[in-house]
Protein backbone atom coordinates (compact mmCIF):
# COMPACT_ATOMS: atom_id res chain seq x y z
CA UNK A 1 0.00 0.00 0.00
CA UNK A 2 2.81 2.43 0.84
CA UNK A 3 4.48 1.76 -2.50
CA UNK A 4 1.30 2.57 -4.43
CA UNK A 5 0.91 5.83 -2.51
CA UNK A 6 4.51 6.78 -3.23
CA UNK A 7 4.04 6.09 -6.95
CA UNK A 8 0.88 8.22 -7.03
CA UNK A 9 2.62 11.10 -5.25
CA UNK A 10 5.60 11.02 -7.63
CA UNK A 11 3.30 10.82 -10.67
CA UNK A 12 1.32 13.80 -9.37
CA UNK A 13 4.44 15.89 -8.84
CA UNK A 14 5.71 15.08 -12.33
CA UNK A 15 2.35 15.99 -13.82
CA UNK A 16 2.22 19.33 -12.01
CA UNK A 17 5.81 20.33 -12.82
CA UNK A 18 5.45 19.21 -16.44
CA UNK A 19 2.55 21.59 -17.14
CA UNK A 20 3.50 24.80 -18.89
CA UNK A 21 1.07 27.69 -18.95
CA UNK A 22 -0.07 28.75 -22.39
CA UNK A 23 -2.54 31.42 -23.40
CA UNK A 24 -3.97 32.66 -26.68
CA UNK A 25 -5.74 35.73 -28.02
CA UNK A 26 -9.07 34.20 -26.90
CA UNK A 27 -7.74 34.43 -23.31
CA UNK A 28 -6.56 38.03 -23.80
CA UNK A 29 -9.99 38.95 -25.22
CA UNK A 30 -11.58 37.89 -21.90
CA UNK A 31 -9.67 40.63 -20.06
CA UNK A 32 -11.75 43.72 -19.32
CA UNK A 33 -10.76 47.09 -17.91
CA UNK A 34 -11.17 47.36 -14.13
CA UNK A 35 -10.67 43.60 -13.57
CA UNK A 36 -8.80 42.71 -10.39
CA UNK A 37 -5.35 41.18 -10.45
CA UNK A 38 -6.84 37.89 -9.16
CA UNK A 39 -9.42 37.85 -11.98
CA UNK A 40 -6.64 38.31 -14.55
CA UNK A 41 -4.58 35.57 -12.90
CA UNK A 42 -7.58 33.22 -13.06
CA UNK A 43 -7.60 33.67 -16.86
CA UNK A 44 -3.86 33.87 -17.65
CA UNK A 45 -2.27 32.22 -14.60
CA UNK A 46 0.54 33.72 -12.56
CA UNK A 47 2.67 36.30 -14.39
CA UNK A 48 6.26 35.50 -15.27
CA UNK A 49 7.32 38.62 -13.35
CA UNK A 50 5.83 41.73 -11.79
CA UNK A 51 7.15 45.18 -10.94
CA UNK A 52 5.86 48.26 -9.16
CA UNK A 53 6.62 51.57 -10.89
CA UNK A 54 5.52 55.20 -10.93
CA UNK A 55 4.02 56.04 -14.31
CA UNK A 56 4.26 59.69 -15.40
CA UNK A 57 0.98 61.18 -16.55
CA UNK A 58 1.19 62.99 -19.88
CA UNK A 59 -1.40 65.66 -19.10
CA UNK A 60 -0.33 66.46 -15.53
CA UNK A 61 2.93 66.89 -13.64
CA UNK A 62 2.44 63.90 -11.35
CA UNK A 63 2.94 60.16 -11.36
CA UNK A 64 0.62 57.23 -10.92
CA UNK A 65 1.68 54.16 -8.89
CA UNK A 66 1.03 51.03 -10.93
CA UNK A 67 1.91 47.35 -10.91
CA UNK A 68 2.97 45.71 -14.16
CA UNK A 69 2.39 42.03 -14.94
CA UNK A 70 4.54 40.43 -17.64
CA UNK A 71 3.44 37.28 -19.46
CA UNK A 72 5.92 35.74 -21.92
CA UNK A 73 5.23 33.01 -24.45
CA UNK A 74 7.03 31.93 -27.62
CA UNK A 75 9.20 35.06 -27.69
CA UNK A 76 6.28 37.47 -27.19
CA UNK A 77 5.54 39.44 -24.03
CA UNK A 78 2.17 40.80 -22.91
CA UNK A 79 2.35 43.65 -20.35
CA UNK A 80 -0.66 44.49 -18.16
CA UNK A 81 -0.93 47.60 -15.95
CA UNK A 82 -2.86 47.67 -12.68
CA UNK A 83 -3.74 50.68 -10.52
CA UNK A 84 -5.06 49.95 -7.04
CA UNK A 85 -5.29 46.27 -8.02
CA UNK A 86 -7.46 46.93 -11.12
CA UNK A 87 -6.55 46.44 -14.79
CA UNK A 88 -6.15 49.80 -16.57
CA UNK A 89 -4.96 48.79 -20.06
CA UNK A 90 -6.17 46.52 -22.82
CA UNK A 91 -3.53 43.93 -23.76
CA UNK A 92 -1.90 43.73 -27.16
CA UNK A 93 -2.81 40.68 -29.22
CA UNK A 94 -0.40 37.85 -29.89
CA UNK A 95 0.87 37.40 -33.43
CA UNK A 96 -1.18 34.89 -35.39
CA UNK A 97 0.67 31.76 -36.47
Amino acid sequence: MQRCTLILVVAGILTITGCQREFANRNLEQLKLNMSQKEVESILGNPDRTEKVDLELETQKKTLAITRYYYSQNGETVVLHFQNGRLINAPDRLKEK
